[in-house]
């Protein structure tokens, strides 16, 4: 299953592990590396030695058995007769183990193995070596070193062999449990065709509004909703209907078990379309790795670097003596990572059917020698290294965790309906719930990943709907079951919501803001909580093209509720797991847990407005106005060029529609008066996600290089601001299209003089740091040693419960604020 939509690995992909995020270093691949992915590895690499190409015990190869060569049992290992391939090594020299170690380390980690590592090897071969049987000491010798930090890894490993121990709570929790899961629609979930305007309006027609927009093959027909009450939602329409494809989400709706956040998405602070709304947005628009991204950190200015909003929470949970769990179904490991000086695990929720390991074993207890071979890293410990090992030992913990969980009674009748990926992934969190009393945790939050949501090409979002409908459904009746309908909360999430306006392609394209859901037995529902827009038409402040509109509902809002419902009361607390929330109206723009739920305990004070300024200001742009301003359709272009208005937001009679490499437009009577410092401000559009650079000759003379950023949309308008020094008299200004898809639709060049302030920045916003921020909490940094976590006072302090390998932190540069 591929990692991301594009099926590659992100790029800027860091996973849970301290060594690589106080490095600030990234790991692309060990996105894939969950615990049972590690594991079957382990299992499928030692099988290859024991048995040849024969998968005999990989649950997730239990399709293509029949009739294909490795279906063949495996009955005894270094048994590889019927195999259709296997290994044929055998090393120059047999005269010691030495000899056979010298080799291995050669060929799998280019010497690099470390003597520590070397000695534990050695002295789990010697036994059978020294027994005569050389052809079993290959095959062990070989499966050790294929279990190595240094096989995995290129960095240089330095560890301990002391096995990396998990720790786990000692006594029961005192408060009572609570649970968030969240649905992650990966791809950018069409929202549009599950909450729309039914009725019942004060101003127009808003159905035929949105009928008009979607077009007739992507609106809903009336006759396909099912009707919902807003009445005291203050929307426009009293009246709104759900897709039947979500039937059973509108029952919950109407049973006040449910609430529609619509119009949802991540902001930096308040803005319409009549705002620099793109200057004023410290992140990319449209891409899915980035909205992702800033969807699971909700941290506009990166005030908490390499952390997730869950993470955080629970960091602050943990602190006021909560014991708490962080668990990925399939995604979201960046949105539970928290601080790394409370270092909490982040634990693999797998679908797959948990079995005993290294079945006709080569080497007995082969799993208790890897967890030396990945032991606790010394303070040098290469990042890589260590990432490697930490993984393979949180897999190896979670593994003998899930053992002992179908010991359990209430494990023994466990079975949940229903087929697909998402009914399986919420059957495996349904099944570590009701493990939360043998883990002793009371305060946990869930990713549970739902994929295939980016339909460009075809309208397919029905199927995926109903899909969740069934599975929503399904899960809500197993929290009944089990009593816990009313201490959970299942949220609906997605990358960015999906245009109004269908593509010609018979799908939608990315946009922005989108609507979302949030359901539970404790959830103050039958409300829609936000604006849906109205009018659903260009004439609305937020809509920026196309049907793609600004949010004007922040997921801090949303955020903000759920903490306090979690535990979190105290405003410095909310401050550290919501960074941004200040930057918006407490009375008007943040929900509480008393908006969001039945039970929600906030000690709220009333209204006030905004008074901590929204975290790290962008630098100002220049004050004054404009001195002259020179219009793009009015100047000399080349041939490739034309003066286009289709799209939407330019001013004067057009804009220029600049063409491909080379292509240029000249500003040639730009008056620069007496002479001296002067800031040209082209203001311009790039609806395409990646910038377009320009070269730049001012009288003749090469002035550097415009990098015009992508504005999300051809109908969104923004300045990039060029500082240089104007001649006396008349000035020609050139730019030149320098990359391949050409340069970007030029509206005007505004020439202004000095500016009294810095011009907005071309692409990562110039931050200054505020003096009244909360002070960051600095990462533990040992200087020789790894010393251990600072554990909260009021935490009951853990007992080794299983007792297997974990991660531990690994030492990294000091970090206390990253600027970007």
């Amino acid at each position: 299953e591929a990692p991301s939509v594009f099926s590659f690995f992100l790029s800027e992909y860091t996973p849970n592990v301290p060594a690589l995020l106080t490095a600030g270093l990234v790991a692309p691949e060990s996105m894939v590396l969950s615990g049972d992915n590690l594991l079957e590895l382990h299992e499928g690499i030692f099988g290859l030695v024991k048995f040849g190409l024969k998968w005999c015990y990989a649950d997730s190869l239990e399709g293509y058995r029949v009739g294909l060569p490795w279906s063949m049992s495996c009955n005894e290992e270094g048994d590889t007769e019927t195999a259709p391939a296997h290994s044929t090594y055998w090393p120059p020299s047999t005269a010691s183990v030495d000899d056979i170690l010298d080799d291995l380390s050669m060929l799998l980690t280019s010497g690099r193995l470390t003597p520590k590592n070397r000695a534990v090897i050695k002295s789990a071969v010697e036994p059978e070596f020294t027994n005569g049987n050389i052809a079993k000491s290959i095959r062990m010798a070989q499966q050790l070193l294929f279990a190595t930090p240094e096989f995995h890894s290129t960095s240089v490993t330095r560890n301990s062999n002391d096995v990396r121990e998990l720790s786990g709570y000692i006594h029961p929790p005192a408060a009572p449990y609570k649970a968030v899961v969240l649905l992650m629609m990966l791809g950018g979930a069409d929202s549009w065709n599950l909450l729309v305007p039914y009725g019942n309006c004060a101003e127009g027609n808003q159905y035929q509004e949105y009928k008009n927009a979607r077009g007739s093959s992507h609106a809903v027909p009336l006759s396909d909703l099912v009707p919902i009450s807003a009445a005291s939602s203050e929307q426009n329409c009293d009246t709104f209907g759900v897709t039947k494809d979500l039937d059973y989400l509108a029952e919950l709706y109407n049973n006040g078990e449910a609430i529609f956040f619509p119009n949802t998405g991540i902001l930096a602070k308040t803005v319409t379309k009549h705002d620099d709304w793109n200057g004023e947005t410290p992140f990319q628009l449209g891409a899915h790795n980035s909205m992702v991204h800033e969807f699971y950190r909700n941290d506009a200015f990166n005030e908490r670097p390499n952390s997730g909003v869950f993470g955080r929470m629970l960091d602050q949970l943990k602190l006021r003596g909560y014991q708490t769990a962080a668990n990925a179904a399939g995604a979201g490991s960046a949105m539970l990572t928290g601080d790394t000086q409370y270092n909490h695990p982040i634990r693999g929720v797998t679908t797959k059917v948990v079995d005993s390991l290294n079945k006709i074993p080569t080497v007995e207890n082969i799993y208790d020698i890897v967890k030396e071979l990945n032991g606790v890293g010394q303070h040098d410990n290469g990042v890589m290294s260590e990432a490697w090992s930490s993984k393979v030992a949180s897999g190896l913990f979670e593994h003998e965790e899930a053992i002992e969980f179908a010991q359990l009674p209430q494990f023994s009748d466990h079975t949940y309906p229903g087929e697909g990926s998402l009914n399986s992934r919420f059957g495996s969190v349904m099944k570590s719930m009701k493990s939360r009393e043998y883990r002793k945790v009371n305060r946990e939050f869930y990713v549970v990943k739902h994929e295939g949501y980016d339909h460009h090409g075809s309208n397919d979002v029905s199927g995926k709907f109903k899909s969740v409908d069934d599975a929503i459904t399904n899960f809500v009746s197993a929290l009944k079951s089990n009593d816990l309908w009313e201490s959970t909360v299942l949220v609906m999430g997605s990358d960015f919501g999906r245009s109004l306006n269908p593509n010609s392609s018979g799908g939608s394209d990315h946009a922005w803001g989108g609507n979302y859901f949030m359901v539970g037995g404790s959830v103050k529902g039958g409300k829609i909580l936000g604006r849906y827009p109205q009018p659903l038409t260009p004439d609305h402040p937020n809509w920026i093209g196309r049907g793609r509109f600004i949010p004007t509902t922040s997921w801090d809002a949303v955020w903000n509720g759920i903490g306090q419902w979690m535990g979190l009361h105290d405003e410095d607390e909310l401050n550290e797991a919501i960074p941004n929330r200040n930057s918006f109206d407490t009375c008007t723009e943040l929900f509480t847990d008393k908006d969001l739920f039945l039970d929600g305990a906030c000690t709220c004070s009333g209204c006030e407005t905004v008074t901590w300024p929204p975290t790290i200001p962008l630098t100002s742009a220049p004050t004054q106005a404009p001195r002259t301003i020179y219009q793009a359709e009015d100047q000399s272009w080349d041939a490739s060029g034309k003066v286009s208005s289709g799209n939407s937001g330019w001013t004067g009679e057009g804009y220029a529609n600049m063409g491909g490499k080379g292509s240029w437009v000249e500003f040639n009577t730009v008056d620069g008066g007496a002479g001296g410092a002067c800031t040209l401000g082209f203001r311009y559009s790039v609806g395409a996600s990646l910038p377009r650079s320009c070269t730049l000759k001012i009288n003749g003379v090469d002035s550097g290089t415009v990098t015009f950023s992508s504005t999300a949309s051809w109908d969104a308008w923004k300045y990039d601001y060029v500082e240089t020094t104007c001649l006396p008299g008349n000035n020609v200004i050139r730019i030149t299209a320098s990359t391949g898809e050409g340069g970007p639709n030029l509206d005007r060049m505004d020439l202004l003089s000095a500016p009294t302030s810095a011009p907005p920045p071309t692409s990562k916003p110039t931050f200054s740091v505020p003096t009244n921020l909360p002070t960051p909490k600095p990462s533990t940094q040992p200087t020789s040693s790894p010393t251990p976590l600072p554990t909260p006072p009021t935490t009951p302090q853990p007992s080794s419960t299983p007792t297997t390998a974990a991660p531990t932190t690994q030492p990294g540069p000091t970090v206390n604020l990253a600027l970007h």
